[in-house]
Formats: structure tokens, C-alpha cells, sequence
């Protein structure tokens, strides 16, 4: 056998070239719905973030106070979850001609205590003004902590949530990921396969019964 050390592979850091992130932020924008004019380098440890109801049960966290898109967005149930697609502007229609409705939802970007980023989706009023009391009072959660640390729990009797803070000076200040707004929409949707751009999106194809394994 041979003395000599074995040769290490040689580590080299990738970094996104412009025209990349360019397109990423293309497609950021031209899902918004908040934006004027829109029809109808990573962080250290960041490589996921996910999109629930909620930032954690009975976690606390805060929300950061600036990231806060609307997009439209359309909701599975499986098991006991709830996933959240965010859908391009074509697809709106797609699904709409197979029976399936889309939504605009705001995007709010959390960190727990523990240090778990998650985007929370919450369901926008209708044309009419109206809105489902658990997503209402989420809400109001939310951005109450955007300012302090909360707890949201479930009043199951009144069918809301409720806020607790926690006292003064309980958790330091939040420290939030150093990406680009349009960066954190792509590791939390297109990432994982939870952007629905073409007919050819496995939940596009199972709804629509086009998938190999319908009966």
C-alpha cells in the first residue's frame, strides 16, 4: 500500500451569476401581487425554508417587518398538513378551467426562538371585504410580531387564533437570513417543487387526471 495521503477532492464555493439571480427575481415579481404595474449569496446554514399555517405550535417567534409579497397561491391537504403552491399568472387560468381555485395570499417570513425560518401564507379578503376569522386574527398575530415576540394559540370555541406576548426582554432581538426576498421565494416554493408554471407540474397533471397513476 502506498504512504503517500489521499488526494482530497477540491471544494469550490458556487456563486449564483448574475443573469441567475436576475431571473429570479423576474419571476418573484411577476408572481406579486402588491407590486405597481403586476397583472392581476445565500445565508450560513440556510438550504430550506418551509410555508405552513402557522410559525410552530406553541412556539414563539417574530415576523419580519418588510417581507410581506402577495401571491397567488393554492392549497393540499395531506394528512394533517397543509401545503402551499404558488401559482404563475398562466397557470391561474389552467386551473381555474379544471375546476381548481387559486387565491392571493401574503407571504410573512417568521423565525421561532429556536432559530426555524418559516413563511406563513395567509388567505387575503375577498372582493367583498370578507375574510375567515382564523385567517383574520392570524394576521393580527403576525404583525404584532413584527414588533415583539408572540405566541399565536387556537380558540377552538370562537373558531380564532389568540396572541400571547412574551415578556419584555425574554429572547434577544431576531436575526434574520441574509438572502434576497426573491432568493427565500425560491428556496420555500420552486425549490421544492411548489411552483406551479406548466401544465407538466405533477399536481397540475394529478388534477386534471393526466398523471400515470390515475385510475
Amino acid at each position: 500500500m502506498s504512504d503517500e495521503p489521499t488526494a482530497r477532492p477540491k471544494l469550490e464555493v458556487v456563486v449564483p451569476t448574475p443573469e441567475e439571480l436576475d431571473e429570479e427575481e423576474r419571476e418573484f415579481r411577476r408572481l406579486r401581487r402588491d407590486l405597481p404595474g403586476v397583472k392581476g449569496a445565500s445565508a450560513v446554514g440556510i438550504v430550506s425554508i418551509g410555508v405552513a399555517r402557522i410559525p410552530g405550535r406553541n412556539e414563539f417567534f417574530r415576523t419580519h417587518p418588510d417581507f410581506r409579497p402577495v401571491v397567488p397561491i393554492v392549497d393540499l391537504e395531506v394528512g394533517m398538513e397543509k401545503q402551499f403552491f404558488a401559482v404563475t399568472d398562466e397557470m391561474v387560468q389552467a386551473l381555474a378551467g379544471i375546476g381548481i381555485t387559486v387565491s392571493p395570499h401574503t407571504l410573512y417570513l417568521t423565525v421561532t426562538s429556536r432559530g426555524s425560518v418559516k413563511i406563513i401564507s395567509v388567505r387575503c379578503a375577498n372582493a367583498d371585504g370578507e375574510q375567515n376569522e382564523y385567517a383574520r386574527t392570524k394576521e393580527i398575530g403576525l404583525i404584532k410580531g413584527t414588533t415583539e415576540w408572540v405566541r399565536l394559540y387556537t380558540d377552538l370555541e370562537n373558531r380564532v387564533y389568540k396572541v400571547f406576548s412574551a415578556p419584555a426582554g425574554r429572547f434577544a432581538d431576531p436575526i434574520w437570513p441574509d438572502l434576497k426576498p426573491a432568493k427565500i421565494f425560491r428556496l420555500a416554493f420552486r425549490d421544492k417543487g411548489r411552483l406551479i408554471d406548466s401544465p407538466q407540474h405533477e399536481l397540475f397533471q394529478r388534477w386534471a387526471a393526466r398523471d400515470k397513476d390515475a385510475k
